[in-house]
């Protein structure tokens, strides 16, 4: 269900992936950004994990060469966040600037801006960040999928992280250990999916 719904998006939103089972989130990442390029979308998958690593994992899973060398798919990873809430969101500011450079639309991006949502700084710029792309995202040229180990996400105040993240997306892909996919579309989207039609 959830890769019928990455197969079946046909106009630009921003996503939330919440997920238990990695191996399974990584096929639908890998889906999202395959989809953006047999549409002639220029994608970006940009996480804290080793680039190379993922450009052999995306070989494996068919996406062709031809993308990477043509510079229509670009992978780049981002480093752990350390210091305070501001350090941390200079941090960002700096990766984002380098994730959007030359990137024209229409454009598929998967990345979450701090990979290590684990502290309160770090989750609490992720939300920061998470609100303005949402507010503004009308002026955003194409698509993102924002990837969630929930057993990453700060602990200690877990579930309200993970409704704030819910409040700041169009629709949410949810994984659980088993494998098993769901996807639905938030109440803070329906408004707007009105509107589209």
């Amino acid at each position: 269900m959830a890769i019928s719904f990455v197969d079946s998006l046909d106009s630009k939103k921003h996503l939330l992936l919440l997920y238990e089972d990695p191996e399974f989130a990584k096929l639908i990442e890998f889906r999202f950004i395959k989809n953006g390029l047999k549409n002639d979308e220029n994608c970006i998958y940009a996480s804290s994990e080793d680039s190379g690593l993922i450009v052999i994992k995306m070989l494996s899973y068919g996406i062709p060469l031809k993308y990477f060398q043509s510079n229509q798919l670009r992978v780049l990873q981002i480093k752990n966040r350390e210091g305070s809430k501001e350090a941390i969101l200079q941090s960002c500011r700096n990766d984002t600037k380098r994730i959007m450079s030359d990137l024209k639309p229409p454009y598929r991006i998967v990345t979450r801006i701090v990979p290590n949502v684990d502290t309160k700084e770090g989750i609490c710029v992720e939300l920061e960040l998470e609100r303005n792309l949402h507010k503004t995202f009308e002026e955003f040229g194409g698509s993102i999928l924002c990837p969630y180990d929930i057993s990453k996400i700060e602990e200690t105040k877990r579930e309200k992280w993970i409704e704030e993240l819910r409040q700041n997306h169009h629709a949410e892909i949810r994984v659980s250990k088993s494998g098993q996919g769901s996807f639905s579309y938030l109440p803070t989207s329906l408004k707007s999916n009105r509107n589209r039609k």
